[in-house]
């Protein structure tokens, strides 16, 4: 019986290990919503894209959707789940990578600091982070994360609304539908935007 729920668990945690294609539409709006405190979300999301500078075609080498579970590990946190899917693909240390992620939080300090140490392993990638929210903005560890993240060479920024539409059009079964942002968007973006631009101060 123990090995049956053993074997149920890792399989569970397995798929977070995965990317999928896209999310559905409830996923998205119920996770992305940029209102600065919410309560009752069990997992977070990384939408990314990977482009090849230089490349001519300018188009995304690889796109995709992580989930993370946000009370499990942090190896299960969507960014950790990220990092081990991009350097599991062995991929050649002469091409310089751009890489974009889409994030339904900031990253916690556990994976800010496997961030950093990628970032540091990597001097052929670059990283730019839009949250559509801020995680524990209000502690310092947290804020002292944010700090550390742009330290390590990352760019940490707020989606704003053509990012949202971006990925509404490139992560989510939209089904022909357009986005539609939340009540109060634009007064959550600028809360949002300055209190990150203080905390990066």
């Amino acid at each position: 019986m123990i090995g049956a729920i053993r074997h149920f668990v890792l399989s569970a945690l397995m798929k977070f290990l995965n990317p999928m294609e896209r999310m559905y539409r409830p996923t998205f709006y119920y996770n992305f919503e940029n209102e600065p405190i919410l309560c009752g979300r069990s997992y977070t999301w990384l939408c990314y894209e990977v482009k090849i500078r230089k490349d001519p075609s300018k188009l995304p080498w690889d796109t995709g959707v992580f989930r993370g579970q946000m009370y499990f590990q942090p190896e299960y946190h969507a960014e950790m789940c990220f990092l081990s899917w991009f350097c599991g693909n062995q991929l050649p240390a002469y091409k310089r990578f751009q890489i974009t992620w889409f994030v339904s939080w900031t990253p916690c300090p556990d994976c800010v600091a496997k961030v950093a140490e990628f970032l540091a392993e990597h001097p052929n990638v670059t990283l730019t982070i839009s949250a559509a929210r801020l995680y524990y903005y209000w502690e310092k560890d947290w804020q002292r994360a944010l700090c550390r993240l742009s330290q390590a060479g990352a760019r940490v920024k707020i989606m704003d609304y053509e990012e949202f539409e971006y990925c509404w059009e490139n992560f989510v079964y939209n089904e022909g539908e357009p986005f539609m942002p939340w009540y109060k968007f634009d007064a959550n973006y600028a809360f949002l935007h300055h209190t990150l631009k203080e905390i990066l101060r």
